[in-house]
């Protein structure tokens, strides 16, 4: 298992965010790696972006798994 795919299964905001695939499946394909391996989805005039895997990558990568295992 990755790094960016840890069981947060506890973690709310991904329990939230598993009701809606339309939006964890956005932040996927936005927040991903740069050349400099900072998260492009979350680049900014004002700060400089997280490293990669983001905070909202790893939430949405725990929200398709949660949402892969509801029946």
């Amino acid at each position: 298992m990755r790094e960016d795919e840890e069981p947060w299964r506890d973690w709310p905001f991904a329990v939230e965010l598993a009701a809606m695939p339309q939006v964890w499946a956005a932040l996927l394909e936005l927040h991903v790696s740069g050349r400099d391996g900072r998260c492009l989805g979350c680049r900014s005039q004002v700060r400089i972006a997280p490293f990669w895997p983001c905070t909202l990558y790893r939430a949405a990568v725990q929200a398709r798994r949660i949402a892969a295992e509801r029946p």
